[in-house]
């Protein structure tokens, strides 16, 4: 038996055990929502509900690159909350390497992290969705719109990700759901300086292990970027840069592609550092 609708928005956090996505699920929470985080890791989401500690708040675990896995997600949803306003996909991987050095496999690997999940949970809510009128947030990268040395297939992952994401938007009007993305710069978070230090070669600067590469963009709070996805569903907000002013350097370098390769290669590490 289905659940009768709560008066409550609900929203799916794809990624919400931990990082950004976390902080993300507790926004919502804090603004009155029944927040569901999924996740592949049982461990980790069961870790994450009991630092969360909010009775509006859901856990499942999935394989989101599964169909049957999705499909059962969204039946659950349906089946336990009775409604969708908010899907949040957060589920991504960065990388490290040189062009030279990136392998098809690993290629295929980042672009079914950041973006086939978010193509099939997409998918999978989109009938639950359209019945309120809900808002699909996802989490892009400055990497999705500007290509940064250092970052892999990264770039490539998240460039295509905002290509689908603009695609969604226009197809998904006519059913009255909105997608939106936010781009944030390097997240501020404690492993910052070390997370990549396995995959950076000898070919690469060490800097290349910060942050976004090794750019010159501070990291931000995450509570900033959650601030920002929560404005994307309120205000209908379509796509949000963080830092702001970067909207006006990408702007620059789209114009002037002389000027955005100059720009990346003055706020990027450089050979030899």
């Amino acid at each position: 038996m289905n659940a009768s609708p709560s008066p409550l928005p609900t929203a799916i956090i794809t990624g919400g055990s931990a990082g950004l996505g976390r902080v993300i699920a507790e926004t919502f929470l804090q603004r009155g929502y029944r927040v569901m985080i999924v996740g592949r890791n049982e461990t980790r989401l069961q870790r994450a509900s009991q630092t969360i500690n909010h009775p509006e708040l859901h856990t499942a675990q999935c394989d989101l690159l599964n169909t049957e896995q999705t499909q059962s997600l969204a039946d659950r949803v349906q089946r336990e909350l009775g409604r969708l306003d908010v899907l949040v996909n957060c589920v991504g991987a960065s990388d490290r390497s040189l062009v030279s050095e990136l392998t098809p496999d690993r290629l295929h690997e980042l672009i079914d992290q950041n973006v086939v999940t978010m193509l099939l949970c997409s998918q999978s809510m989109a009938g639950l969705l359209e019945q309120s009128s809900g808002t699909i947030v996802n989490i892009g990268s400055l990497a999705g719109k500007v290509g940064a040395r250092y970052l892999g297939g990264y770039n490539a992952a998240k460039h295509a990700l905002t290509g689908l994401t603009q695609q969604m938007r226009l197809e998904m009007l006519p059913k009255n759901i909105h997608v939106a993305i936010v781009h944030p710069g390097p997240i501020r978070r404690d492993d910052a300086g070390a997370r990549y230090d396995d995959r950076v070669s000898t070919s690469m600067p060490a800097q290349a292990a910060q942050p976004g590469g090794g750019t010159s963009v501070k990291g931000l709070d995450p509570q900033r970027v959650a601030d920002a996805v929560l404005r994307c569903v309120e205000r209908k907000k379509r796509d949000i840069i963080l830092p702001a002013h970067m909207r006006w350097m990408i702007a620059l370098g789209n114009a002037f592609p002389s000027l955005g390769d100059w720009l990346l290669l003055k706020f990027t590490s450089k050979r030899g550092e």
